[in-house]
């Protein structure tokens, strides 16, 4: 028998504690950046020392000793799903994390050549698309998947 908790919980504590996790980061960095913080220290370091947090969290997700039976067909798209944003998230988190290096270096008066800065925030950039439509996805059969088991209850009543 499929074990639906087991796999809905893998996926909220994906979406709850990674990858909320990782957007704080990025806001942080998002707020560094702007002008008004034009003049103040960055923690390059920092930044990348909490991606890699997020990296190696979504690394130690593993779906393998969930029961999925053979010829269910849901579960196995969630699971199919699941994995896909889980390794583009990865992706995300090494793009951003290179892009923080390449910053740092940059701060430390390191030549750092304007097509490469453009090639890694391009990656980023590209990356971060991808993990979207990936979470997009997700999301999709994820809700499908609780309504269809009744996962919070919804048809007993509450």
């Amino acid at each position: 028998m499929t074990d639906y908790k087991s796999l809905i919980q893998k996926i909220e504590y994906f979406y709850i504690d990674i990858v909320e996790e990782f957007r704080e980061t990025e806001q942080q960095i998002m707020n560094d950046s702007q002008f008004r913080s034009i003049f103040r220290k960055k923690d390059y370091e920092g930044n990348a020392a909490h991606l890699k947090q997020c990296r190696n969290a979504a690394q130690n997700i593993s779906i393998n000793g969930i029961a999925i039976d053979d010829g269910d067909e849901s579960a196995e798209e969630v699971a199919r799903r699941f994995i896909q944003a889980v390794t583009s998230f990865r992706n995300l988190c090494d793009a951003h994390i290179q892009l923080q290096m390449l910053l740092k270096r940059k701060a430390q008066k390191e030549k750092i050549g304007f097509l490469e800065y453009k090639e890694s925030f391009d990656k980023m950039n590209r990356v971060r698309q991808e993990t979207n439509r990936a979470l997009r996805d997700l999301d999709i059969v994820y809700t499908d998947y609780t309504e269809e088991h009744d996962y919070y209850g919804k048809g007993a009543g509450e």
